[in-house]
């Protein structure tokens, strides 16, 4: 009975150590995968776990924010940066020269991937983000990369880089791509920055004469919208004008050709009342103006017409 109670107790006390002995803890901020012989077997989520002593194996990594910066190198107390120049040397599409220094940010996404597929995935990330990089610049001119292109070139670049490390299952995930400095290289920045001067220069002239062109056209817009405003009414009143005498004839036409006579000495009249306003006219007929004692005007603005 003793050596079966003896023998009870050293079951028990060899699988509490076999228990101890297989039980880990998964931090919430960890990664755990279980490898049985070398080979990939399980994941494990954070909290507690056990595995199989002796046969199994306990692979774990902090699943953190990675960061890897590329033409520098951040220090650590903040103080100026340590310049890596022979790494942001770059040339763009159209054979310039331009340095650009840049950052990584990435993370483990898949453990047993990360462990096992790549042997070396920080290494690979670092030469696969400068590949992708130069081909990047490659594609652009250098005034579009130290210009506009700064927000396309990191999307286009953590894009790339995504599916290349997918391609290769690295078991990782490319948050961001930064672009820290894009600059001309150092001899030939005091030209650059002429230039850009230049630039600035230009488009400030173009706004200045679009602003004076919105400020003049339509001032003259608006007056030759008068000028034609005003021809046209020129135009109206001539032709209505025109008209009227054309229809002032034509009735004068008619009544002439009724009594000829009438209408030659109304005429006549009238057209002294034009030729000669506001003047007092006395008209004598000529048959009787031999026979009278000739008519001397006294008021001054008199005139005498003789009627034959």
């Amino acid at each position: 009975m003793g050596k079966v109670l003896s023998a009870l107790l050293v079951v028990v006390a060899l699988v509490a150590a076999g228990l101890y002995a297989g039980y880990v803890q998964v931090e919430p901020d960890e990664k755990a995968i279980v490898l049985r012989l070398g080979r990939f077997n399980r994941s494990l989520e954070p909290g507690p776990a056990f595995f199989i002593p002796f046969i199994e194996k306990i692979e774990r990594a902090r699943v953190t924010i990675e960061r890897e910066e590329f033409g520098y190198r951040a220090a650590a107390d903040e103080s100026s940066d340590e310049e890596r120049p022979e790494e942001r040397r770059m040339l763009t599409g159209d054979t310039n020269l331009v340095d650009v220094g840049f950052a990584v940010v990435w993370r483990i996404t898949d453990l047993s991937e990360y462990r096992l597929r790549v042997k070396d995935v920080p290494g690979l990330i670092q030469s696969n983000a400068q590949a992708v990089m130069r081909a990047v610049v490659a594609g652009q001119t250098i005034d579009e990369i130290l210009t506009t292109a700064k927000g396309p070139t990191e999307t286009q670049t953590r894009q790339q880089m995504q599916a290349a490390l997918d391609t290769y299952r690295a078991g990782v995930t490319i948050d961001a791509v930064e672009l820290r400095r894009v600059l001309p290289p150092e001899e030939v920045r005091e030209a650059f920055r002429d230039v850009t001067s230049a630039e600035q220069e230009k488009s400030r002239l173009i706004l200045e004469a679009q602003a004076y062109a919105e400020s003049v056209v339509p001032v003259a817009k608006g007056e030759a919208e008068a000028i034609l405003n005003h021809a046209r009414s020129y135009r109206e009143r001539r032709v209505l004008a025109s008209r009227g005498q054309a229809d002032r004839f034509n009735s004068l036409l008619v009544e002439y050709q009724k009594a000829p006579g009438v209408t030659r000495e109304r005429l006549y009249l009238e057209t002294l009342e034009e030729i000669l306003p506001g003047m007092e006219k006395i008209i004598i007929d000529s048959k009787h103006a031999d026979r009278v004692l000739p008519y001397l005007p006294i008021t001054p603005g008199q005139r005498v017409e003789r009627v034959k």
